[in-house]
Order: structure tokens, then sequence, then C-alpha cells
């Protein structure tokens, strides 16, 4: 149980952070992997708490988001899955355990269920405008619903009941899509989309999602040659940035690179493209989903992305990375 990927933190207090990611033997394909939570000091860099597991026997505990509602509770949403004779990984309905003690302690792990029809797999991000929470969520052809989507959901009650709003594959023009991220933007969000047609686009939206405008990045940026793999949108001091993992060369000629892209959230075009890890372009074989925070100290704030890595095929391990923020707005 050494492969350690797919990395999820939200704050907890001062200078902490909660931090989950898969503890299994593979990028998927490994029943019984859980999801490991630990709480983090950012000042001292060590775990503070205790390893908490969340598992289901013989199933996978691929992917956990953190959802902090309006209220204070903390839930995490994992994306629960077994596999098929085939080897083949199948959803079996979005898990989810809650926090009333800022995470001390977890209640059990749920089936969230069919919301409106329609029974969904994977969180992806979601966002608090006043007390209503939003969130991106995708379904799946064989859960109840019967079809593959990325959807907007809202909860005014702290997740107590959910509430479809859009269905975007659909909105955004019958693509089909995964990996999705969201921001509060003016009257509604920003959107970025991975596409299944290895295209990574921005989108702009109103308040009930739907389209404003949108852009596809990776045909108008030579140095993004396909998706951004879990892209993650977030913004400081006036600036808007997508992070996550790309492919500088066609067909993958290169190895991944954790890349940091700031755009104009008015044009939704590419600014400036940073490389965050791999510039070496180095044998990296699996890594790269990545959670921002800014951190202060006494004289800068600093920007730490979480993320993980793994070289030449061997199981990954969790990375903090450290900048100077002041370097990406210049």
């Amino acid at each position: 149980m050494d492969y350690l990927g797919f990395p999820s933190i939200v704050p907890s207090g001062d200078n902490q952070i909660m931090l989950s990611y898969k503890r299994g033997t593979d990028h998927g394909w490994d029943p019984g992997a859980v999801l490991e939570i630990i709480r983090f000091d950012l000042q001292t860099g060590r775990a503070i708490q205790a390893p908490i597991q969340l598992g289901i026997p013989d199933r996978i505990m691929e992917m956990g988001e953190w959802v902090r509602f309006p209220d204070g509770t903390l839930g995490t949403y994992i994306d629960a899955q077994k596999t098929n004779d085939q080897r083949q990984a199948i959803r079996i309905g979005l898990r989810g355990a809650i926090s009333r003690d800022n995470g001390k302690s977890f209640g059990p792990l749920k089936r969230v269920g069919v919301i409106d029809g329609v029974e969904y797999g994977y969180l992806f991000h979601s966002a608090i405008v006043d007390q209503r929470l939003y969130a991106l969520i995708m379904t799946f052809e064989y859960l109840a619903g019967g079809r593959r989507s990325v959807d907007a959901l809202y909860t005014d009650d702290n997740g107590e009941t959910w509430h479809f709003i859009r269905n975007l594959s659909q909105e955004f023009g019958d693509i089909r899509i995964n990996e999705s991220s969201l921001i509060p933007y003016e009257d509604g969000f920003l959107v970025a989309t991975r596409g299944y047609d290895n295209k990574q686009r921005l989108h702009q939206v109103d308040r009930d999602f739907k389209l404003i405008r949108e852009t596809n990045i990776t045909d108008q940026t030579p140095s993004i040659s396909s998706y951004i793999g879990r892209p993650r949108l977030f913004a400081y001091d006036g600036a808007y940035f997508l992070s996550g993992r790309n492919w500088r060369a066609p067909n993958r000629a290169l190895p991944m690179e954790l890349a940091l892209i700031r755009f104009d959230p008015e044009t939704l075009k590419v600014e400036k493209h940073f490389v965050l890890d791999n510039e070496e372009q180095g044998k990296v074989t699996d890594g790269y989903y990545t959670c921002p925070i800014l951190v202060d100290t006494e004289n800068r704030k600093l920007l730490n992305i979480f993320t993980y890595k793994g070289l030449f095929g061997n199981s990954p391990d969790i990375l903090r990375l450290q900048f100077d923020s002041a370097e990406f707005l210049r």
C-alpha cells in the first residue's frame, strides 16, 4: 500500500490543513485502496494528527475531494469503484463522510444516492456563494440516470439535500468532458473542463451555468498539446490561474509537467505558462494532480502546491512545492 496519490486539501485552522490522498498499490484497479487523511501543519511541515482511513472492503477509494459547507461542516466525497473481470474500473456511486469537529473524526462512509433521478460517481470541485454551495459532479451511463456527463448541482442545507442545475456536457455543445473545476466570477463562474477529445477549455457561465463565452486553450497555446489533467482553478491578488498535469509535446512525446497557467478572465486567453516541476523532462510516469494554497509569512506570501509524483513507473509520493507568489504576477 505504498501508492500515495491524488491529494486534496482544505484549510482547518491557523497554518493547518486537512490533507487526504489515496493509499493503494496502483493508479487504479487496486481493491482495498483507502482514502487516508492527516492534519498537516504548514509551518513545521509535519503531520499533527494520527492518520484516519476511510474505505470499503474489496473496493477502491480512488479520489477524495473536500467540501467545506457554509456552516463549517467538513465533508469528503470519494470516487468509489470496483473492478470487473476485464480490470475495468466501475463506479459504485459517490460516497461521503462528514466531520462535525473540523476533521478530528468522521462519521460513517455513506452512499450519497440518487439526486433528481441521477446517481453520481465523482465530485470534482465546489464553491460557496452566500449560503449556497455549488459543485461539479460527474455521472456515468451505468448509474441511475443512464448518461455520462458533468453536471452542476447545489445544496442550500449543507449537503443534506442536493439539487440539479444543468448538464454542462450538453450546455457546452454536447462535448464529452471529465475532470472539471469552477471558481466564482462576476455574477457567475469560470469553469475549466478536460475534454475526452484531448482539449482543455475555459468557459464563463452565469449563476445558472448557462454559457456566456468559452475558449479552447489547447489549440491556442503551443506549449499545451492536450488537456490539463485534473485542472484546478484558483485566484489571488486579482489574477486567475489554472494548474494541473500538462503534456508539452504532441502525442506525449515528452514526459508530463506540472503546469501553472495564468489567464485573463475577461478574454479567457492564456497570459503566461509556468512550469512548476519537471522542466528537465525527467521520466515522470504518474503525477501532477494539484491543490494550491496561499501561505502568509512575516514578509511575503508563498504559493504552496500539494501534488503527487512517481518516477520510472514507481509508486508516487505526495509532494509539497513552495514558491514566492509574486513571481507569478509579473
